[in-house]
């Protein structure tokens, strides 16, 4: 997915690589970079905010992003990227391998849903006769302040 922030300059990501600051949508008007290789970093205290703006350069800066010194780093070395490759499988079996197993039948499993259960009709009544009884109940005590007061 791509990002919704506004790219505004590069900088050296911690691992080497050029990473990409960006301005945030978000209240405070903070700074986030985005790194190839290690992702986005979001941290929002003030040292870091700090260090990000004074030593961003202008976007295309970094031409080259395997050149770029890492924070702090006194000489420039490249950085190889890493591919992975694929193994293939091994045709040799050893010998003293066990013969796999025969693939068993799928199982189907089935599950059991309890029936719903269903609720007595006196169970119904029980909870209406509690709220007749409590509205019952605030009704006359309205009446008896009224009384009171009167």
């Amino acid at each position: 997915m791509a990002s919704k922030a506004e790219v505004i300059g590069e900088i050296v990501c911690e691992c080497g690589r050029c990473a990409y600051v960006e301005q945030t949508k978000r209240k405070g008007d903070f700074l986030q970079v985005r790194c190839s290789a290690c992702g986005v970093d979001q941290r929002t205290g003030k040292t870091i905010q700090t260090r990000w703006k004074s030593t961003m350069k202008p976007v295309g800066h970094y031409h080259d992003s395997k050149t770029v010194a890492p924070f702090g780093a006194a000489t420039v070395e490249p950085v190889e990227d890493t591919k992975t490759e694929t193994i293939q499988d091994s045709t040799d079996t050893p010998e003293t391998s066990t013969p796999e197993p025969t693939a068993k039948p799928a199982i189907t499993r089935r599950e059991t849903i309890p029936p719903k259960r269903e609720t007595s009709g006196a169970a119904s009544l029980f909870g209406l006769g509690v709220f007749v009884v409590c509205a019952g109940a605030v009704a006359i005590g309205s009446e008896l302040m009224k009384v009171t007061k009167g």
